[in-house]
């Protein structure tokens, strides 16, 4: 059984990062700023905000996953359906 504390981070995969003199002071403020808002803008739907758009949607297909998500060209557009959150009701 290997320990959870003897995992190395993916940071030290980086190839600046074994030359940084301070490695454990990551940023929290600007972490903290930057998970709130992909979570608030992915939540509410914030036109710019959301990281679900055509590129996310296409890799979802190439991983062959959530097949409902995927793009619907029509004619010479390509529309997006709405991602089902856990803020709306599930249809029977």
């Amino acid at each position: 059984m290997t320990n959870i504390w003897k995992k190395k981070s993916i940071f030290f995969y980086l190839s600046y990062w074994s030359r940084l003199e301070v490695r454990h002071c990551i940023d929290v403020m600007h972490v903290e700023k930057n998970v709130c808002d992909n979570l608030i803008g992915t939540l509410l739907n914030i036109n710019g905000k959301t990281n679900n758009g055509l590129n996310a949607r296409l890799d979802l297909i190439q991983m062959n996953i959530r097949g409902e998500l995927t793009p619907i060209e029509m004619g010479k557009r390509t529309y997006l359906p709405p991602p089902v959150t856990p803020c709306q009701k599930m249809k029977k």
